[in-house]
């Protein structure tokens, strides 16, 4: 029995890491900055690279290439690490922005096409990827700011407590009820948007342009357009931040979720069994700190990261405890990390089936 059983289960590990391989590509934002590159090379043959929907490419694909980099520099630990690797890049950036913008333009009257071509969609790419890797910086800046002083006591993360029950245990944090894909979508509609605005602010403004050199165009572009929706639309997505307690028992889990922290009225509590929950991720820190749930009649997810923190806390989520990690994978679920560890995902297996202890 023990060999037919193993017999019918190999095949499925291929497909099994097939599909891990593409869930890996497609989450990927260089991936996609790739695409947005490759798209625009036709109009660029056809004598059409200037054209709005090409122009929208190369913006997208510029900041993918910034929003990775920024997202590497968060994960890097120490911390301090991270925040100097940021420190090299965003330098790195300006002076690659200066040298497209300044340098590299009069380089090219002689060289081939090819390279031209290649050479206009890294200038253009450039300038989103620069801010928002100047953004991420700025982000540090304002965070080491608000760091204890005698005055200030340090923030903590949010630890897990005893349940009012007396079995397992549950953690209070602050998040907003948004999935990563919603987040990610509305971050590409404001490049866009931005972008498109920003392009017929500098048509509006061509002859101080040529006058004051590339430089304006850029501190423009940054300082009156992108910083302003950034900093606008944080604004708007912390005011849904919701008051949260997510719990573990033996056999199930809950989470209470508090509108008031938004001057609503209202609340809820969920109550999962673990055997009606087919997939729990749980990312501890960065801006995309999160846990989602799924299962049959469930599709909640709640990101921290971006949410306004509770007083005297940070906006992060504890690492699980042993016990829940222990208790998952004795129920069947598998557990797949990122290559750092920052995302736990657990996932029950489609044909899996929980069989009670012999």
């Amino acid at each position: 029995m023990t060999e037919a059983t193993t017999a019918t289960e190999e095949p499925a590990e291929p497909s099994a890491l097939r599909a891990a391989l593409w869930r890996r590509l497609i989450r990927n934002p260089l991936v996609w900055a790739a695409v947005c590159f490759a798209l625009t090379v036709p109009w660029f043959a056809a004598g059409q690279g200037m054209e709005f929907v090409p122009y929208l490419l190369m913006l997208v694909g510029g900041w993918l290439c910034g929003f990775s980099f920024v997202n590497l520099t968060f994960r890097i630990r120490p911390e301090r690490d991270g925040a100097i690797l940021h420190v090299v890049g965003a330098v790195v950036a300006g002076a690659l922005v200066w040298f497209m913008v300044d340098v590299g333009q009069p380089l090219l009257e002689t060289a081939p096409e090819p390279i031209k071509i290649a050479f206009i969609i890294a200038q253009f790419a450039t300038i989103p990827a620069a801010g928002w890797i100047w953004l991420g910086l700025l982000s540090r800046i304002t965070s080491a700011v608000g760091r204890p002083s005698k005055k200030r006591p340090a923030r903590v993360t949010p630890e897990w407590v005893r349940a009012e029950t007396g079995r397992g245990s549950e953690v209070r944090f602050t998040a907003v009820p948004m999935t990563m894909r919603a987040l990610t979508t509305a971050i590409v509609l404001i490049v866009m948007v931005v972008g498109a605005v920003a392009v017929v602010a500098l048509i509006a403004v061509t002859e101080y342009v040529v006058q004051l050199g590339p430089r304006f165009a850029i501190f423009l572009v940054g300082v009156v357009f992108a910083l302003p929706a950034y900093f606008i639309y944080m604004a708007v997505v912390q005011r849904r931040t919701l008051d949260c307690t997510i719990g573990f028992g033996d056999d199930r889990l809950w989470l209470r979720t508090d509108a008031s922290a938004t001057g609503a009225i209202g609340a809820s509590t969920t109550i999962v069994k673990f055997d009606e929950l087919d997939e729990l991720v749980w990312r501890c820190n960065s801006d995309y700190a999160r846990v989602e749930l799924r299962g049959a009649n469930l599709d909640v997810s709640l990101i921290t990261g971006i949410a306004k923190g509770r007083r005297g806390f940070t906006a992060e989520l504890p690492a699980l405890p042993r016990r829940v990690l222990g208790r998952l994978a004795d129920l069947g679920f598998e557990l797949e990390r990122s290559k750092r560890d920052e995302v736990l995902t657990f996932r029950r297996p489609p044909t899996s089936s929980v069989e009670p202890a012999a």
